[in-house]
């Protein structure tokens, strides 16, 4: 089974990208998602509870809203969670993309993931593909479709801006600035070449 990673940062359109590889006959595997998981670990959120503080918590899980609302607007803040909470989340992506593996019904599975690059690298993974699109762009599309103000929609951009260079580094970089449209060729060229 191949494995990819689908990287990028918020409102470019790696979900829309992973979608296409998806309907192509991937099967993608969501770094939100095991993000989520990785929260509701008990070990997880009393770490979290001793380096924030109570107000993360919320009847003993954390309170994804406050957490996001202390994190996105401190980088000092994001670095520590960030200690937290990759380190475990790798793990669980690693053992994720084995189980597939596993399961030998795949021929490809794709993590899709904003934080790739700063995560403790994930075994096995052959191709890198970061999917890009200008700031002003993905500030309109954060607001149209997340519903937050021009300043929320900013600040997350801002606090992704250390990613960049890496995004940048990725193999394969795609720009995502108008429609779809060149997104769904992309898809359809990397799986033509993965049938080669």
């Amino acid at each position: 089974m191949k494995r990819w990673v689908v990287t990028g940062p918020t409102g470019a359109g790696k979900s829309i990208f992973c979608g296409f590889l998806a309907r192509a006959g991937a099967v993608i595997l969501d770094g939100d998602s095991l993000g989520h998981e990785i929260l509701e670990k008990a070990e997880i959120s009393t770490a979290l509870s001793r380096e924030f503080g109570g107000r993360v918590l919320k009847k003993g899980s954390v309170d994804r809203s406050a957490l996001g609302r202390i994190v996105f607007d401190d980088p000092g803040a994001l670095e520590r969670l960030n200690r937290i909470t990759h380190g475990p989340l790798s793990k669980l992506a690693a053992s994720r993309l084995d189980d597939l593996e596993k399961s030998g019904l795949h021929r490809l599975a794709v993590l899709e993931a904003a934080v790739y690059f700063l995560l403790p690298p994930v075994p096995g993974v052959e191709l890198v593909i970061t999917v890009t699109a200008s700031a002003a762009t993905r500030r309109k599309r954060l607001m149209e479709t997340s519903g937050l103000d021009s300043a929320q929609a900013v600040s997350r951009i801002q606090a992704q801006r250390p990613l960049e260079k890496a995004w940048a580094g990725a193999d394969i970089v795609l720009v995502n600035e108008d429609t779809t449209g060149s997104l769904e060729n992309e898809a359809a060229v990397l799986m033509a070449r993965l049938e080669e």
